[in-house]
C-alpha cells in the first residue's frame, strides 16, 4: 500500500463521505496536531456521530514525519522518507473505519518534542507564523461549516509543542471566522456554535489506575500522581459521550495507524481487555458558546438527540 508513496503525493485534503458532508444537519470539526490523536482522543465520538447521520471533519496539522516509526516491519532508513505520506494513507484508514466525513491536511512540518532544535526548523508548526495559519483554518471552517469544534487545551493535553499550537491556531480561527473583516479571502464568516477541548477527567484515570494496579496490568501513562497534573478537574467536564456501542471500531482505528501504535500499545490494550468498561467514554470541556450561524446543540445533546443516550 505503501511502497511507492512520496512526499509529492501529499494531498491536502480528501471526502470520505460526501453525501453525509452536504446533507448532515450537524457539522463536528476536530483540529488534531498529527494523525492518530484524532483517534486517541475522540475516535469512538466521531463513530457515535456517523452512524447518528451527524457529519465530521478531521484537521490535521502536521505531516508527522518526525515521529518513532514503531511498526517492526516498517525499516527506519527506507520508511522515514516517506513518512508523511505513510501516515496520511494510515489517517485515511483509521477515519474510514470511524465513518468521517472529509480530512483536511495543513500540512507543516513535525516539530517533534519540546526542546528539540527540530523546534525550530523551517517548516515547523511549532515556529510558523501564526497568521499563516489561523488564515488557513479559517478557510478550512468558513468551507465545512461546522456547529462544534473540538480541539486541544491550552497545555496542549501533555505539551508536545504541536498540540500546542494546534490550540492556539483553532482558538484564533473560531474567533476570526465569525468576523467578515477577518480574513475576507478566506470564504463568508461562519460563527461556530461551540468550542470544546478534550479532555480526561481526574476520577475516571484514577479509578482506571486503580484497577489495572489490582489486575497487575501496568499503565505507563498515568503511573505516578504527576500525571494528574495533565488530567481534568471532574467539574471541568461538560461533555461524556459514552463509545461503548462503538469501542471496536475505535480499537480498529487506532492499529490502522500501523507505524505508531501496535497491538501491545496501552490504548490498544485498554479498548480489548478487562479494563474496556473503563475506556468506555470520552470526556470534553466546553470552553466557549457563541451565537452561532446555524442552531447548535451541545456536543452531549447532539449524541441524545440523533442517537443513544450520551
Amino acid at each position: 500500500m505503501f511502497q511507492n508513496m512520496t512526499d509529492t503525493s501529499l494531498r491536502d485534503h480528501i471526502t470520505l463521505d460526501g453525501s453525509l458532508l452536504t446533507g448532515a444537519s450537524f457539522r463536528v470539526l476536530t483540529v488534531q496536531a498529527h494523525a492518530d490523536d484524532e483517534t486517541i482522543t475522540m475516535g469512538g465520538t466521531m463513530a457515535r456521530c456517523h452512524d447518528a447521520g451527524i457529519a465530521t471533519t478531521v484537521v490535521c496539522c502536521t505531516d508527522g514525519s518526525k515521529a518513532t516509526i514503531f511498526d517492526p516491519a516498517m525499516d527506519e532508513e527506507a520508511t522515514r522518507p516517506r513518512l508523511a505520506a505513510i501516515r496520511q494513507e494510515e489517517l485515511i484508514s483509521a477515519c474510514t473505519i470511524l465513518g468521517v466525513s472529509s480530512i483536511h491536511w495543513l500540512n507543516y512540518g513535525d516539530s517533534n518534542m519540546a526542546g528539540h532544535e527540530d523546534n525550530h526548523r523551517e517548516g515547523a508548526f511549532w515556529s510558523v507564523k501564526l497568521d499563516e495559519a489561523v488564515e488557513k483554518l479559517v478557510a478550512i471552517l468558513r468551507a465545512v461549516r461546522p456547529h462544534i469544534v473540538v480541539c486541544n487545551n491550552s497545555y496542549g493535553a501533555y505539551g508536545h509543542p504541536d498540540h500546542i499550537q494546534s490550540h492556539r491556531v483553532t482558538v484564533l480561527a473560531v474567533e476570526a471566522a465569525r468576523h467578515p473583516l477577518m480574513y475576507p479571502d478566506a470564504g463568508h464568516a461562519w460563527s461556530v456554535g461551540h468550542l470544546l477541548y478534550t479532555a480526561m477527567p481526574k476520577s475516571a484515570i484514577t479509578r482506571m489506575s486503580r484497577a489495572a494496579a489490582e489486575l497487575g496490568i501496568d499503565m505507563p501513562f498515568w503511573r505516578d500522581d504527576a500525571a494528574l497534573l495533565l488530567m481534568a478537574d471532574d467539574d471541568e467536564v461538560t461533555d461524556m459521550i459514552d463509545i461503548q456501542p462503538v469501542i471496536r471500531r475505535k480499537h480498529d482505528a487506532l492499529l490502522a495507524h500501523r507505524s505508531q501504535i501496535q497491538p501491545d500499545w496501552p490504548m490498544v490494550a485498554l479498548l480489548d481487555g478487562p479494563l474496556a468498561e473503563h475506556a468506555a467514554h470520552e470526556a470534553f470541556t466546553r470552553v466557549t458558546s457563541y451565537p452561532s450561524s446555524a442552531p447548535a446543540p451541545t456536543l452531549s445533546e447532539l449524541m441524545q438527540h440523533h442517537g443513544a443516550p450520551a
